[in-house]
């Protein structure tokens, strides 16, 4: 089934409304869950999401620290937020999706689209956002970008670098700050994306014979594999983050 999405506006600028929701949403489900771990706090016994918490905030501590140096605790907050927020909206496909039937063009659902589509548009209004390029992309171009305005704080180091072991190497580093860029957003987006394009033929093929799937060993499978990259990916995502902060950092700072 070919799901589409609707939209504000038309063609490169057409803003996709289900990602936007769904990218809100993983948001809230992060304050929740902040707020759920301190509500109850207790420092000599932490027990339950507060437990788990603070494990994620001693993990990402030394993940900074070994990364980072002396520096870390700077980025600490940042590098939990990512891993936390990734980890909830890499997730948020894998648990329903939410399809509307339309036979009328709507939020940028045209009559050509509609046409497309036999007269009849399977609207989907749930997704993991990261499994849209645009939001993996801009979250790719803002931790990128970042790290070049951390870098721009010791301006003459970071042109230094640019020119470093030697000025031939220019072009060369020009294209490594490109596929960062690039590499980091369609890394998150390519995997979310197959994961759940997989879940719907799963789920697709059965309907296509008149059968409601309601589980069975191949898709109980792909749900935990899906699951374990969805971690892989936000903690991929965090670690390259520090990484590149790491490269921008002076070098005294830095290790």
């Amino acid at each position: 089934m070919d799901h589409i999405f609707p939209t504000l506006g038309e063609g490169l600028w057409a803003v996709n409304l289900t990602a936007i929701g769904t990218s809100v949403l993983a948001a809230l489900v992060v304050l929740l869950l902040a707020r759920l771990a301190v509500a109850n706090i207790d420092v000599r016994r932490p027990r339950g999401i507060q437990n788990f918490f603070e494990w994620v905030v001693d993990f990402i501590t030394g993940l900074a620290k070994d990364t980072i140096g002396d520096r870390a605790m700077t980025y600490v907050p940042l590098a939990f937020t990512l891993i936390i927020y990734l980890f909830v909206a890499n997730q948020m496909g894998l648990i329903t999706n939410v399809v509307t039937h339309v036979h009328e063009p709507m939020l940028g659902i045209s009559a050509g689209t509609l046409e497309e589509h036999h007269g009849v548009g399977h609207v989907s209004w749930f997704m993991s956002p990261t499994a849209n390029l645009s939001v993996a992309m801009a979250m790719s171009i803002g931790i990128v970008g970042m790290t070049h305005i951390i870098g721009l704080r010791n301006p003459r180091q970071y042109f230094k670098h640019y020119f470093e072991p030697n000025p031939a190497f220019f072009i060369l580093h020009l294209i490594d700050e490109l596929a960062k860029f690039l590499t980091l957003g369609l890394r998150l987006y390519g995997n979310i994306f197959a994961g759940e394009v997989l879940i719907a033929i799963l789920l697709g093929i059965p309907l296509l014979f008149g059968i409601i799937p309601l589980g069975g060993i191949p898709m109980i499978i792909w749900i935990a594999y899906s699951i374990f990259v969805g971690t892989i990916q936000a903690f991929v995502f965090t670690v390259l983050t520090l990484v590149y902060i790491s490269q921008k950092l002076p070098h005294k700072e830095a290790h």
